[in-house]
């Protein structure tokens, strides 16, 4: 026990010091915080025990809110390291103790769950506890600890569902320890290959699901009384289930966050089975064909391994799966069965794009894998400990390896996070940047979820009315404004949409995450971090610029995780659309200084240097003008590579593609403007391979309007075909027509 408690300590002190000082600008930490304070019922699976024990936790009086919500999964996550040392001390020795709590602590991903207000840091604990219960239930079966392991498991998915891919692997490590080797390769092929090939071909959680229960039936451990067994284990299973009873409870009470309104039974079970909000991991993920982005999730679980095990943690891994299969070949079946669901399966259904938001989404779910790999290290380094003389040394000597490598590249420092405020100072920037009484709209989660915590949670500006753009369609949350008479909430899809609620009685804002209509963004001014279509408002607001805190390194690049940077990237799209404003208002030295500072915070960002490239032609700097301009292709170029490779969707991709392709028209122009009709022929080119472009043909027949009538001719026509609008084609074409018949 004084082992244990070192352990924690240790572990908590690590997790404490290096806490967030507030909300963590993470995922859904936010909505977590919101949940938690309120009692609310959060998006499914709506995480009911997380939100019990965040309510509780909030009502600590230590620190601010957020933060006492940090400290319960610093709490979780040291609690989950000693019972990792605990658990495997015990099975495999005092050094395999230390490796498997090495292993886990330092491992990057689970330290920076035991910094947000998410529940993942908790999900290990309680993965952990049913792990050890499953091998006390393995080594010595009695009825009362399988009750109360049905119960806890029932429990304990009200924290994560996903804890359910662990049950076949979990319930064969407590019930098989008997059965014959031809029954257990019977099992074998039903977990490791048929269910998830069901699985995956319904599309549907129920294979699982039939596994567990059909498992758990199949070992009964007193045939005689399987009906009685049967129906005991039902029941406690239910009674710890029964935690989702608070969500169509507390959902019929409306309270603030009424996700998908559970109080009405068929809503109640599509929160249960996730099956509105998105069947498999997020939304994204229904964009692409089944198994489509399977080697690229391998691909990203493959350097997190590398990145967290290190070679020698990998090396130890492997070693340990084979010494298992070996030494105790059911016990390694029914881990690898829960590595196998909570690893390549769950990766083959969450079917994301390898991009860096999607890799920020999918990384905490490793971790239930994580932890096999972790146990199966720490039975190597017993077994070495046990079987060689110099074992011993050797074995601490892995210890010492394990936890030196992390600390070697710099993981303390990169993991502190002592200082950082970029969701506070968010939240207070983007709280400054409007008006009393103004309504605002918001589009990704961070963002949204930051504004609600520090509105609903802080208390701070009450008077504002925070949209949530990517949930203003659905119907619960429409009928929770229209309970609140308080505004009309519709779809914000497309323009019309946003029109309706920019003629309501307030001034109406958006953030920069916001997706607004390309019609609307034109007409768009800049207010702080806020885009505004308020005919009263004046026509340049830099002067908030001056209120703005700003406290940390803001650079896009290099920041701890994506979400960060993504905050970042909204810093610099507001001070780009300060410069346009800025321009419009004739001060051009002012906006330039804008375009510059935007591209400073982000510079592979190439909509500051494109304007920088336009403000020069306009002067009549061709050479500098086509300096930027180069930049801004250079980035286009480079932007439409990572779409490529994240694997985006068509729109994207012919987005990102137009906009490159209208930068390479532009280098275009400044190039025939300086006399250099090749590089001009060389860019028109490039331009048109990108997208199709009357106004590109258009030029090319300029370019060759002396040189190459013919050829000029080609090109008008071509021109008209993309546009047969377009006036100075028809207008040239006609010309070239008459002086052709003239001959």
């Amino acid at each position: 026990m004084k082992s244990f408690c070192a352990v924690f300590l240790a572990a908590f002190a690590l997790y404490a010091a290096t806490l967030h000082p507030a909300l963590a600008p993470y995922r859904d930490a936010g909505e977590m915080s919101v949940a938690a304070s309120t009692l609310s019922v959060a998006h499914p699976t709506s995480y009911p025990l997380y939100v019990q024990l965040g309510h509780m936790a909030d009502m600590v009086p230590l620190g601010n809110r957020a933060y006492r919500l940090g400290l319960l999964s610093a709490l979780g996550a040291a609690l989950a390291v000693a019972l990792a040392f605990w658990l495997a001390r015990r099975r495999f020795g005092a050094a395999a103790g230390a490796a498997a709590a090495l292993l886990l602590a330092l491992n990057s991903t689970f330290w920076s769950v035991a910094q947000v207000q998410e529940m993942y840091a908790l999900n290990a604990l309680l993965a952990l506890a049913l792990l050890g219960l499953a091998w006390r239930l393995g080594r010595a079966y009695d009825e009362r600890t399988w009750l109360f392991f049905a119960l806890a498991y029932g429990l304990f998915l009200g924290n994560r569902l996903d804890l359910l891919l662990w049950a076949p692997g979990l319930i064969w490590l407590a019930l098989a320890s008997g059965l014959k080797a031809r029954h257990a390769a019977y099992w074998a092929g039903a977990c490791l290959l048929i269910f998830p090939v069901l699985m995956v071909g319904l599309g549907s959680n129920f294979p699982i699901v039939a596994l567990v229960v059909g498992t758990a039936l199949w070992l009964c451990p007193d045939r005689g009384r399987r009906p009685r067994w049967t129906a005991l284990s039902a029941a406690f299973a239910a009674l710890g289930l029964a935690v989702y009873l608070f969500l169509p409870v507390r959902s019929a009470t409306r309270p603030f966050l009424d996700w998908n309104h559970p109080a009405v039974l068929a809503n109640f079970m599509e929160s249960l089975l996730r099956s509105r909000y998105g069947g498999t991991l997020d939304l994204l993920s229904t964009n692409y064909a089944k198994g489509e982005l399977f080697a690229d999730n391998l691909a990203f679980y493959a350097r997190h391994l590398w990145d967290n095990f290190s070679a020698a943690g990998l090396a130890l891994a492997l070693a340990g799966c084979v010494l298992a299969l070996r030494r105790r070949p059911r016990g390694w079946l029914g881990e690898a069965a829960a590595w196998w669901w909570s690893g390549p399966v769950f990766l083959f259904m969450a079917n994301l794009p390898p991009n860096p938001h999607a890799a920020a989404i999918v990384e905490p779910h490793y971790l239930l894998s994580d932890l096999i790999l972790a146990f199966w290290a720490a039975e190597a380094v017993g077994v070495a400990a046990e079987r060689f003389r110099p074992g011993r040394a050797a074995a601490w000597a892995l210890c010492a390896l394990l936890a030196i490598v992390p600390l070697w590249r710099g993981r303390a420092a990169r993991m502190d996070r002592r200082w950082h405020l970029f969701s506070y100072d968010y939240a207070r920037n983007v709280m400054l940047s409007a008006p009393p009484g103004s309504t605002l709209a918001a589009k990704k989660d961070v963002q949204l979820y930051t504004l609600w915590h520090y509105q609903r949670v802080q208390g701070w500006r009450p008077d504002l009315r925070l949209i949530a753009q990517g949930l203003a369609g659905s119907p619960w949350y429409q009928a929770d404004w229209r309970r609140r008479g308080d505004v009309y909430v519709g779809p914000l899809r497309d323009a019309q949409g946003w029109r309706t609620l920019a003629k309501l009685d307030a001034p109406f804002f958006a953030t920069m995450d916001s997706e607004v209509p390309s019609e609307l963004a034109a007409a768009a001014r800049g207010r702080g971090l806020l885009y505004s279509w308020n005919d009263e408002a004046p026509a340049v607001n830099d002067g908030l610029w001056a209120l703005v805190a700003r406290r940390g390194r803001y650079e896009y690049e290099g920041q701890p995780d994506f979400f960060t940077s993504d905050i970042v990237g909204n810093y610099a799209q507001a001070r780009y659309q300060a410069g346009r404003d800025l321009y419009a208002a004739g001060a051009a030295q002012a906006a330039e200084d804008a375009f510059r500072q935007a591209w400073a915070w982000q510079w592979n960002f190439p909509e500051p240097a494109n304007f920088l490239g336009y403000m020069f032609f306009v002067k009549g700097d061709y050479a500098a003008a086509g300096r930027y301009y180069s930049w801004a292709g250079r980035f286009g170029e480079r932007t439409l590579e990572l779409a490529e490779r994240y694997r985006s969707l068509p729109d994207l991709k012919a987005a990102v593609r137009r906009s490159a392709a209208d930068v390479f028209m532009q280098l275009g122009v400044v190039a025939e403007k300086a006399g250099a009709a090749a590089a001009a022929q060389g860019y028109y080119r490039r331009s048109l391979e990108l997208a199709a472009s009357a106004q590109v043909h258009y030029n090319l027949a300029v370019l060759f309007w002396s040189r190459d009538p013919a050829r000029a001719g080609l090109e008008l026509q071509e021109a008209l075909r993309l546009d047969p609008n377009h006036p100075e084609a028809r207008r040239y074409l006609a010309v070239l027509r008459a002086r052709g018949s003239e001959r």
